[in-house]
C-alpha cells in the first residue's frame, strides 16, 4: 500500500506542477475524506455498527498527510505568485460522520443516517438505478437529506453542502493555508 500510496501522490503533484507551468496561480487539492466509513467499505469489510474500517482510513490519513506537506514544499518553493491550497475533506466527513446528528438540511434536526446509504441498499453490488418499472428500481430512502451518504460510494448532497461551506469559508482547520473564498480574493500584487 506504500507504494501506492507513493506513487498516486506523485503523479498528482506531476499533474500539479504541471497546471503551474501552463499558468494556474490558485490551485485547490481535495485531500481524501474518511474512505474507511463509506459505506461500501464497512460492508465488505464487516465492520460493526458505529465503526469505520481503521486499515483504509489510515491508508487515507497517510496520504493526505504526505499530500498536504508536498503542497507546502510547492508553496515554498513556486510561491509567492502561486498558492497551492490544501482542502481537508476527511476531517469535515469525519466531523459529519461522528456528529450526524447536529449537522443536516438546516442543521436542526441533523442527519437521522451516517452509516448506510440512501439509495442502493445495504449489500452488494450496492447499485442505484431507475429501471423500466417500478420492480427493476433499486432501493431509494424516503428523504435523501437525511442521510450522510447518497449510494455506497459518494457523500449526499446535503453533506456536500457542508463539506462546501466548510472550505469557502471556514478556518485552517478545513484549508490550509487559507480558506477558498480567501484564496479566490488573494491578491498576488
Amino acid at each position: 500500500m506504500r507504494i501506492l500510496l507513493i506513487h498516486v501522490l506523485f503523479k498528482l503533484c506531476v499533474c500539479v506542477k504541471r497546471l503551474h507551468a501552463l499558468g494556474a496561480r490558485k490551485v485547490v487539492v481535495v485531500g481524501l475524506g474518511p474512505l474507511g466509513c463509506i459505506p461500501f467499505i464497512r460492508a465488505i469489510n464487516l465492520v460493526p455498527s458505529g465503526q469505520c474500517s481503521a486499515a483504509v482510513n489510515a491508508f487515507a490519513t497517510a496520504y493526505n498527510l504526505k499530500l498536504k506537506h508536498e503542497l507546502h514544499q510547492m508553496n515554498l518553493h513556486l510561491g509567492p505568485n502561486a498558492i497551492f491550497l490544501y482542502a481537508d475533506s476527511y476531517h469535515i466527513f469525519t466531523e459529519i460522520i461522528t456528529n450526524h446528528r447536529h449537522y443536516g438540511e438546516l442543521r436542526i434536526t441533523g442527519f437521522e443516517n451516517s452509516e448506510g446509504p440512501c439509495c442502493g441498499g445495504y449489500v452488494p453490488p450496492f447499485l442505484c438505478y431507475k429501471g423500466k418499472d417500478a420492480s427493476t428500481t433499486s432501493a431509494l430512502c424516503d428523504d435523501r437529506k437525511a442521510y450522510v451518504f447518497w449510494d455506497a460510494y459518494h457523500p449526499s448532497e446535503a453533506a456536500n453542502l457542508i463539506v462546501a461551506e466548510r472550505m469557502l469559508d471556514g478556518d485552517t482547520t478545513y484549508c490550509s493555508p487559507m480558506n477558498i473564498r480567501q484564496l479566490y480574493h488573494h491578491d498576488f500584487t
